[in-house]
């Protein structure tokens, strides 16, 4: 984004003004009706969570506040998602796929890397869980380093999954089969698959 100096007439030009990352809000409920599309979401979600620890590992220290939204994604919000893939889209796409889509062995690459992925975010979740309660929270270069390792590894978990898994989703996934996953989802959230 670029904007001008407010109140010099006789400047050089304009600015450059960096927006910083911020955490994402909740997906609407109702597009767990269409669990590909929420899939989908939850993965721009990641995205910016990434985004978010890409900058803080250039900084000294976080807000208590950023902190504890990070730890609530990576504790509550991560593990649900891997569950939707896990336990429900990905065996689903395994049963529909044909020889030529060749997914078994990336469809297991994907369930491995969501294990690593995780190991790496009990790292950052340790890391932004002290026992005090200061407003701001100093961030070592081992946790900052951690942040980096975690959102090159998101980034490219992502892309296989958007790039390669959602698109032959998308071609051989049929009605009952998304009404399944749709169900599932739901009641892994607490609510009732109508």
């Amino acid at each position: 984004m670029v904007t001008a100096r407010p109140g010099n007439t006789g400047s050089p030009g304009p600015i450059a003004v960096r927006r910083r990352a911020e955490m994402p809000g909740p997906i609407a409920l109702a597009l767990l009706d269409q669990p590909l599309d929420y899939i989908l979401a939850d993965h721009m979600r990641q995205r910016s969570v990434c985004a978010v620890l890409r900058e803080l590992q250039l900084q000294d220290a976080v807000s208590r506040n950023e902190a504890n939204q990070i730890v609530a994604f990576l504790q509550n919000d991560l593990p649900l998602h891997h569950a939707d893939e896990d336990v429900d889209l990905f065996p689903a796409l395994h049963r529909r796929a044909l020889p030529e889509d060749d997914l078994a062995a990336v469809l297991l690459r994907l369930v491995e890397d969501h294990r690593q992925g995780m190991e790496l975010a009990e790292t950052i979740i340790a890391g932004l869980s002290p026992n005090n309660e200061q407003p701001m929270l100093a961030l070592s270069l081992r946790l900052r380093r951690s942040f980096e390792a975690y959102a090159a590894r998101e980034h490219r978990h992502l892309a296989i999954e958007n790039a390669v898994v959602m698109v032959i989703a998308r071609v051989r996934l049929q009605r009952r089969d998304l009404r399944a996953i749709s169900d599932s989802m739901k009641r892994r959230r607490g609510i009732t698959a109508s």
